[in-house]
């Protein structure tokens, strides 16, 4: 039964994997350029790499390979675990394998055992490999830092970072394609399934990062006083890799308040930006303090009159990130063992 079930699906098993090793491959070429031309401290940006040296084509290898493994479980799960049973089925092929002395459970976990099984393996060592190529430097091609203010960046808890983990990697994997067999043994129509399948896995990927992830462990609260315009203050944190989950203004009793920011903008005349004929530069320099001190004053005054007391920021630090891994890699695992169960109901179902 395993040779009878590689020789009808090794084609797709073998273009899959070659895929996957091809993108390792990229991964392990461009850390090691990476990091012979950049060291630890790495390029700086996420798709930051602008000329056509050998440092940029690395750096841009293995943001892309990050990407392309971060959404490979919808493609394997529509192209490969969706087709496994419905093409099956469409071409009536299963009649030959369900009318012989092989049971139903063998004909489907076989499937399982050849088919599902290496992919997942294969996208966990990807993902693995990922992770060692940004060891030492998390903020490698990702995020820009100037002392302790995090001016742009991306953290290593969300899309496509954290999905492209070794753990996370494998779970989504395996519960994509077994998510692609539930659908086809239930819709039983190629196209369908593929796009059924398409359409849930990438939904429930989006649903963990925004619905579940936020609350694998307790946010770190960080209150700042309006003393100045606040408008940069989500990014000034003890983590530049931080994930902030929710920032804003805030009441005493910390409940959001809503800014009307149009009451406190200030058409400020043009002619105070510019340096008076009779004016040196120091006593430009002199005044332009005193009228942004002023604007200053008037927008702080502006916010405390709706009701502002503070500026709150929650972010979950990096150094979370592997606890956040497993919680999210065991959650997943869980629910494809949801969707064997539909899967064998719609296999008991299943006619030869």
């Amino acid at each position: 039964m395993i040779w009878v079930t590689w020789r009808h699906h090794r084609t797709s098993l073998i273009v899959s994997l070659g895929f996957i090793a091809a993108l390792a491959i990229a991964a392990i070429v461009g850390g090691i350029g990476t990091r012979s031309s950049l060291g630890a401290e790495g390029r700086g940006t996420y798709f930051g790499c602008v000329g056509v040296g050998w440092d940029c084509w690395a750096d841009t290898a293995v943001t892309g390979v990050n990407t392309i493994a971060a959404a490979l479980p919808v493609l394997l799960g529509a192209l490969v675990g969706a087709t496994v049973f419905s093409r099956d089925i469409d071409q009536q092929t299963h009649v030959l394998g369900l009318t012989q002395s092989v049971s139903r459970a063998r004909w489907f976990w076989m499937r399982v055992l050849v088919v599902f099984l290496p992919l997942t393996v294969a996208a966990a060592i990807l993902g693995f490999i990922l992770e060692a190529a940004r060891v030492g430097f998390e903020s490698w091609s990702y995020v820009v830092n100037v002392g302790p203010v995090q001016s742009y960046g991306m953290s290593s808890m969300i899309f496509p970072l954290f999905n492209s983990s070794g753990l996370v990697l494998g779970a989504y994997t395996f519960m994509a394609l077994v998510a692609g067999a539930a659908v086809s043994l239930l819709v039983r129509s190629p196209i369908a399934a593929v796009a059924v399948t398409l359409v849930a896995v990438a939904g429930l990927m989006v649903g963990f990062q925004n619905l579940a992830r936020p609350h694998y462990a307790e946010p770190t609260v960080l209150t700042q006083g309006i003393d100045h315009d606040t408008f940069y203050a989500t990014y000034a944190m003890d983590s530049s890799m931080a994930w902030i989950v929710r920032s804003g203004y805030t009441d005493a009793n910390g409940k959001p308040v809503e800014i009307d920011y149009q009451a406190c903008t200030t058409d400020a005349a043009g002619s105070e930006h510019d340096q008076r004929s009779d004016e040196s530069d120091v006593d430009f320099y002199v005044r332009q303090k005193a009228f942004l001190a002023q604007l200053d004053a008037e927008y702080r005054a502006c916010v405390l009159a709706q009701g502002v007391d503070h500026y709150e920021t929650w972010y979950h630090s990096v150094d979370q990130v592997r606890r956040f891994q497993f919680t999210e890699a065991g959650l997943v695992l869980i629910l494809s063992g949801l969707f064997l169960l539909p899967a064998l109901w719609g296999l008991r179902r299943l006619k030869p």
